[in-house]
């Protein structure tokens, strides 16, 4: 087949996608991907007379600017999501990113295309340097379930697919006809993308007239959330209910189509206002007598109200902050697609929110038709939109068998990968496209599963960790190579580990967990660890035998979570430096609680303090206690002064109890709470009684807990 041939195919493939409203893929294979990508980007000019955005290397930037709207790098899929496109075009010479893949196609509008220029099909590997084969042929595979898809080589003159679904797309309802029960402004309505997005509107106003103090607004990604959020403000700012509203959402531009919304809907109601940029991105709308402005998450100020995009993305810790800390909120998140977190945030979101609240879903598409057959495509082959059994079967727990999984199995087996898939994302509320491609391909990962039957019941996603692998791969490791001077044996760290949650909490995890550590000994590995962000699995790690032996210094700036290791000895050598890693860990937190560590929860503090017998006399032998320390302890024992009075004694106590035992361990987790929030972070008590109860039994916890550490000391 001649190259006219193919270009003549693919105009009217391209013809058809627009006329039929559907949106499609483009896979093209060349030598030369340059000259491939400056055609195809002239070529749908020519077509359509639309200019393409283009995401390339930057060495291509220069060829490619003239027939392009935008440039942009690979890595810059914040500002991708941020926008709206009818063509994408992406060239790729290496590693093909799932979450850029993804979030090309989330961007693209009703009628459009994402065009990606490839390799030849031989020579292509989309893996990238530490692949196996599997994410190749997984996306083969994929491919060719595409209901939108031209496929084609260009050296070749080859069209391997050229598919076009049937019919003309359904666009989503219009709410021209719709009558509000609220007072809701006609104008409004006019700005509102679709019927879905108009109704739950009606139900917020409702909602806010009564009162109400929190909004949650759900769906998948590309469903209008963001709109709403700014027709929302618009009412607010049009009643005169808010002059200054913070909006919050991972970056500046998560927030970028809440403000065009915005600025379309106050010029809608006539209401003067004007856009404040920074560098080009757009960062807040004002007017007369109202201020919304972009903060980043850990600096929002809060105002009448709190406006929150992408709550997805910001995590539980983030969220707790932001809504202990506003009057009243609105936020939105992903369910499924790009960012999206299952619906497994969205019920812990909801419970955080102040009462009264309201929850809304939208489910009509915006940019694109209803039952798309690229949103289809991406959602399966990155199982954007996985959820485990509604009403699972039952198991027989008594005959459950271990396996290390053959990951190139799962590459031609979708429905095996999914089920095993499905319980890591219900798990786990971050869930990314890449996630999918690491555990099917990276040559340093291995997945283990339960099964009982033929059915998975709990998962973990592992990854080998040695000096040979690149920086960003090693995490456990390069925490002790820095307590250590030689080099560093292998080991094994757990990415993620799951159960299905209809049959959580009966000890799978923790069978599965020993599996895995028997797997990692026999195969010469010298420890095994985690590093993860939630603290509330922190438990589940001490429980199994792990120490902490990392805590990041600072909270994550989205997220507001201290990244947190934990590691286990398989051997003698991995006894040495863990044993060592953890004693300098907790080393830090005694001596730098008050600054360092000041921001981390309570609750995580005392767990770290409870430490381990194979501690003892590992951390630095601190001073004793002066004869006039001594004096005011015997008086506190005798009931003369107040505890308040002897924090300093107190402080001195616990680091020599911790020196001499290892730990905490022989104190309750109330008590080590007082030590961690009162003795060692300095907290007041306004900030301590969510985890130790009333006035009352804050008083008396911390009496109590002072009176047998200075026993101790006095009479050692």
């Amino acid at each position: 087949m001649s190259r006219l041939v193919v270009q003549e195919l693919l105009g009217n493939w391209l013809s058809e996608i627009g006329s039929r409203g559907y949106r499609g893929l483009v896979v093209a294979h060349s030598s030369d991907t340059l000259g491939e990508t400056a055609w195809l980007t002239e070529f749908i000019i020519r077509k359509t007379g639309v200019l393409p955005l283009c995401i390339a290397p930057s060495e291509f930037k220069k060829v490619l600017a003239p027939s392009c709207s935008r440039v942009l790098s690979p890595s810059a899929m914040e500002q991708l999501l941020g926008m709206t496109n009818k063509y994408v075009v992406v060239v790729t010479q290496r590693l093909l990113r799932p979450n850029l893949l993804a979030a090309a196609i989330e961007t693209v509008a009703y009628g459009g295309a994402v065009l990606l220029v490839v390799p030849p099909l031989q020579n292509w590997n989309p893996g990238g340097e530490y692949s196996i084969g599997t994410y190749k042929r997984y996306l083969i595979n994929r491919l060719l379930k595409c209901r939108s898809l031209f496929w084609y080589d260009s050296d070749r003159g080859v069209v391997y697919v050229n598919r076009i679904p049937e019919g003309k797309a359904v666009s989503a309802q219009k709410p021209e006809d719709y009558e509000p029960s609220s007072p809701l402004p006609k104008a409004l309505l006019n700005v509102a993308a679709t019927l879905d997005q108009a109704i739950a509107l009606d139900r917020i106003i409702g909602f806010l007239r009564k009162k109400g103090r929190s909004i949650l607004i759900l769906g998948d990604r590309g469903r209008g959330k963001s709109g709403l959020l700014a027709l929302t403000l618009a009412y607010l700012i049009k009643t005169g209910q808010v002059g200054f509203v913070p909006v919050t959402a991972p970056s500046p531009w998560s927030a970028q189509s809440l403000f065009t919304v915005l600025s379309l809907a106050l010029k809608e109601l006539n209401i003067k206002h004007w856009m404040i940029k920074r560098y080009g991105v757009v960062v807040g709308v004002a007017g007369p007598w109202f201020h919304v402005r972009y903060h980043t998450p850990d600096k929002t100020q809060p105002g009448a109200y709190t406006v929150i995009d992408e709550a997805a993305a910001l995590g539980p810790s983030r969220l707790r902050i932001l809504f202990a800390n506003s009057p009243r909120v609105i936020t939105a998140s992903t369910i499924h697609g790009y960012e999206g977190s299952g619906r497994i945030l969205a019920k812990i979101t909801y419970e955080l929110l102040k009462e009264p609240r309201l929850i809304v879903e939208l489910k009509t598409p915006v940019r694109y038709a209803v039952n798309d057959p690229l949103e289809d495509w991406v959602y399966k082959t990155f199982m954007l939109r996985v959820e485990p059994p509604e009403k699972p079967g039952e198991f027989d727990l008594e005959r459950v068998s271990f396996k290390k999984v053959n990951r190139t199995i799962l590459a031609e087996d979708y429905e095996e990968f999914e089920k095993l898939y499905s319980i890591l994302v219900e798990a786990h509320y971050r869930n990314e496209p890449d996630d999918l491609a690491l555990i099917l391909d990276a040559s340093h990962h291995e997945l283990f599963a339960l099964y009982t039957g033929n059915e998975p019941v709990a998962v973990a996603d592992t990854a080998i960790e040695t000096s040979e692998l690149p920086y960003e791969a090693r995490m456990i490791y390069d925490i002790l190579a820095r307590i250590h001077s030689g080099t560093v044996p292998k080991g094994l760290r757990v990415v993620r580990i799951a159960v299905l949650s209809s049959l959580q909490r009966r000890g799978l995890g923790s069978k599965l967990l020993r599996h895995i550590e028997d797997w990692a000994r026999a195969n010469g590995f010298s420890w095994i660890g985690a590093v993860f962000g939630r603290p509330e699995v922190l438990g589940f790690w001490l429980k199994n035998g792990y120490l902490p032996i990392h805590i990041s210094p600072l909270p994550n700036r989205t997220t507001g979570e201290h990244n947190i290791g934990v590691a286990k000895p398989l051997n003698t050598q991995g006894e040495e430096l863990v044993y060592r890693a953890s004693a300098d860990l907790l080393t830090r937190v005694l001596f730098s609680s008050h600054n360092l560590y000041r921001s981390l929860p309570v609750e995580v503090h005392a767990l770290i303090l409870k430490g381990s017998p194979r501690l003892a006399n590992k951390t630095p032998r601190p001073p004793q206690l002066s004869d006039e320390q001594l004096l005011r302890a015997r008086k506190f024992l005798k009931g003369e002064i107040d505890a308040e009075s002897i924090l300093d004694v107190a402080y001195v106590a616990v680091l020599n109890y911790v020196w001499r035992k290892g730990g905490l361990y022989d104190f309750s987790e109330s008590e080590r709470r007082i030590i961690a929030g009162r003795l060692l972070q300095g907290r007041p008590m306004r900030e301590l009684l969510p985890v130790v109860g009333s006035r009352e039994d804050y008083t008396r916890l911390l009496k109590y807990t002072v009176t047998k550490l200075l026993e101790l000391e006095v009479n050692k």
